[in-house]
Order: structure tokens, then C-alpha cells, then sequence
């Protein structure tokens, strides 16, 4: 631990963050044709052109469409024709959100409602460190706050440099964990918004520049950083690969999984007959750079590593027979063994022969089994990690938080030629 026992010495940023932020609700609510809004707590003033309502606790606001045109009603009114299609739900307290397949989120401040020609579109205006309590629960979890809060505050430090990066030229940032970072308001909050109060104000910055950086983050790394530029092209001196210890063997399914799929339906997905053969060009790190494939023709296709893994990546809970990552090796059994698939997977547990389907019925971790066996073998990918690997290792974190770091030391292991600074 000593290796990391530094100084921080706390710089003025040459950017100020703004007090408040807007944040586009696409996660949840970016296809919405009807919603109800109704307020929670505290009263709120919508607007709608000149005129203006008062709204207590429980009254609503629903939004539709008729004709693709915009409609509206004020808690139980008739529907009304929506002009000039704008409406602003104004104060300081929490209200909710649901449309019509039943999602629903709590969410702090404001609230801008506009109709965009065949859906309603909301953005959610409130206080930038509210705005955070709803990000650092569901980037990481308020379970952590147990015995990882020193990694609740990394996160809070990394999601509010990621905020004032992103808006230093005062644009709106998305709810999307596929855009930006995963937000879902006051519904998440809990035990994490400690880390958040605990950290007001903190984030890092480069420095030569005191500018913040980009920070970037994932799940988990597999045991080893990545550099930015073998995943974006573009590159970033504050991300350097290098061994990650405390991202290995931690994480549940993140931290070793195992995705296996017959030689057929592997050149199936890539326009290809039956794979025999197959290469992998990597990073320094292990992770894929480009897969080549060669199939029974001998027809030949090479891919890159994201790609690649794109073609298999879970739409559903995640788990350990999911291709999660480009941290992978990759291994071909052909079908004539009679050992079972679970034996195969050796490194889960090889003292432990499992019953479990043969080998040869494989389709995919995917697409499950076939009642009769296929002649062209298989292939078994084994992995580490969840996600691109730049920048901090979530669980990283939480087990460096737990073997007793800071979260200044967390920061300073995942982001080089960076120091923290504090906004006013």
C-alpha cells in the first residue's frame, strides 16, 4: 500500500462546473408517446406559453397524442390540443415519471416536456450533485457502501469529472449508460450519497492544463488497464495498460466467464461456413486487437476484437456463460469427445466432473443445445473482465477499498498525469 500512500494536493480548475445541469431522459423515456408526470413532494409551477398552474403532491400532468399531434390534460381535465408544445414543470422538490409500458422514476428538480413531431421528449433540470446521487448508485451500488465507500467516492470524484468534462460548453448530457453515464434520479438513491456529500466539489483534472480530464471507467478489467488508444483510436496520457491486481478473481461473473459455440454457427454469424480455424491478434494487455477466421472452404475473414464480441454480447442479466469482453483466449475441442461441456470448462472447477449436455450438441451459450450431435466440433472462449478496461476497474475499486485505500489512491492507480481539484 505504501507505493500509493501520496500527497494530493487539492488545484483550482480553469473550468467552473455549473450549478445545475440538464440531463435528456433517453434510457427510459426516449420512445414516449403517453407519460403521466405527477409530484411527490413539494409544489411545483408548470408552464405552458403564458399560461401557469400551481401543482401540489399527487396532482398530475399526462401527456398523449392524437392525429400525431400533441394532447394533454391537467390531473382528471378533458384532453386539450398542446400549444405551443412546451411545457415546464418547475421547483425544488421530486416527482415522477411513467409512461405507458410502466416504467417509472423518481426524479429531483425541474422538468422540460417537448413535443418532437411523433414522441414527447424530457429533460430533467436539477442540481449537479443530486444529479450524482442518482448516477453513483447504479454505476456501482449502495450495498458498497459497507465496505467499499472508499470506491463510492472514487466513483462520485470520476462521475463528476465525467460531467464537467462533458458540459464545460454548457450542452445537455443523457441518462444512457451506452451515451453516458447511467442515471435514474432519486429512485436509486441510498447509502451512496454519502460518498457523493463526502467528495462535494471533487474532480480530476490534468496536470499541466488543471482542465478535467476524461474520465473513464468500467465494470471490470480483467486484471489489466487498457490503453485508450487500442480501444478509440485516439490517445490519452492519462490511461496506460499495465497488470491490475485488484480487478483479479473479483467481480462474481465478471471475473472469468466462458462463452462456447459450434464451429457452424460461429461461421453461421459471420457469413461463413463451419469455422476450423481461428487467430487472434492482441494488445500487449491480452485483449483482442482482431479475430481471424478461416472456415472448411478456406475462405478467410478477420474481424475486429469489438466486433467480435459485439456479435455475442448478453441483452439480459449477465452471467458467467456470457462473452462479456475482449480479454479472451480461445480454445477448439472437436465433437467426438464425450466428456461433458461442464468438464471442459476446467478452470471453474477441475476437480469436479458435472453432468451437463455433450460437446457436440452445442449450438451456442446463446442459442442452448440440439437433440443430436454435430460433426464439426466447437469452440470454448474464456475471458476476464466486463467492458473496455480504460481508465477504473469498478470492482477494482471496491476491492481496493476493502484492503483499506482511499479513494485518492484508487484514483491515482487508474488515472496517470492527473491531480484532484476542488470547484468552488
Amino acid at each position: 500500500m505504501s507505493l500509493l500512500c501520496l500527497c494530493f494536493v487539492f488545484v483550482r480548475p480553469l473550468p467552473l462546473q455549473a450549478k445545475t445541469v440538464d440531463v435528456q431522459l433517453v434510457w427510459k423515456f426516449g420512445q414516449t408517446g403517453w407519460a403521466q408526470v405527477t409530484v411527490e413532494e413539494g409544489t411545483y409551477r408548470l408552464q405552458e406559453g403564458s399560461q401557469v398552474w400551481q401543482l401540489k403532491p399527487g396532482e398530475s400532468l399526462q401527456l398523449g397524442w392524437a392525429g400525431f399531434a400533441p394532447v394533454w390534460r391537467l390531473n382528471q381535465a378533458a384532453f386539450q390540443w398542446a400549444e405551443p408544445e412546451t411545457f415546464e414543470l418547475k421547483g425544488n422538490g421530486s416527482f415522477f415519471l411513467v409512461n405507458a409500458q410502466g416504467s417509472k422514476v423518481v426524479y429531483r428538480g425541474s422538468l422540460v416536456m417537448a413535443w418532437a413531431g411523433d414522441r414527447w421528449r424530457f429533460t430533467n433540470v436539477l442540481d449537479s450533485e443530486d444529479y450524482l446521487k442518482g448516477v453513483v448508485p447504479i454505476e456501482m451500488s449502495n450495498a458498497w457502501a459497507k465496505n467499499g465507500l472508499e470506491a463510492l467516492k472514487a466513483q462520485a470524484v470520476a462521475a463528476r469529472t465525467y460531467l464537467a468534462r462533458h458540459t464545460e460548453s454548457g450542452s445537455a448530457i443523457t441518462d444512457s449508460p451506452n451515451r453516458d453515464q447511467a442515471y435514474l434520479g432519486k429512485s436509486v438513491e441510498g447509502a451512496a450519497s454519502a460518498a457523493v456529500g463526502d467528495t462535494r466539489g471533487v474532480i480530476m483534472v490534468d496536470a499541466h492544463t488543471h482542465r478535467p480530464i476524461d474520465a473513464l471507467y468500467s465494470s471490470n478489467d480483467g486484471g489489466y488497464t487498457e490503453d485508450a488508444q487500442n480501444v478509440w483510436s485516439n490517445p490519452d496520457p492519462h490511461y496506460v495498460a499495465k497488470p491490475d491486481p485488484y480487478s483479479v478473481g473479483v467481480g462474481g461473473p465478471t471475473a472469468d466467464w466462458y462463452f462456447v459455440i459450434s464451429a457452424p454457427e460461429l461461421g453461421k454469424t459471420f457469413g461463413l461456413g463451419p469455422v476450423r480455424k481461428i487467430q487472434l491478434d492482441k494488445f500487449p494487455s491480452g485483449r483482442v486487437k482482431s479475430v481471424r477466421l478461416e472456415d472448411d472452404r478456406g475462405k478467410k475473414l478477420s474481424v475486429s476484437g469489438r466486433s467480435f464480441v459485439q456479435k455475442f454480447y448478453p441483452s439480459g442479466p449477465i452471467e458467467t456463460d456470457d462473452f462479456l469482453g475482449t480479454l479472451f483466449t480461445d480454445r477448439f475441442v472437436p465433437t467426438k469427445t464425450s466428456t461433458p461441456l461442464t468438464r471442459l470448462l476446467s478452470l471453474r472447477n477441475p476437480l469436479t466432473v458435472l453432468p451437463g449436455p455433450r460437446l457436440g450438441k452445442i449450438i451456442s451459450s446463446n442459442e442452448g443445445t440440439l437433440p443430436y450431435d454435430q460433426p464439426d466440433g466447437a469452440f470454448i472462449f474464456s475471458g476476464h473482465g466486463w467492458g473496455h478496461g480504460v481508465g477504473m476497474s469498478q470492482w477494482g475499486a471496491y476491492h481496493m477499498a476493502e484492503l483499506g485505500f482511499t479513494y485518492p489512491e484508487i484514483l491515482n492507480f487508474y488515472y496517470a498525469d492527473m491531480v484532484l481539484a476542488r470547484l468552488p
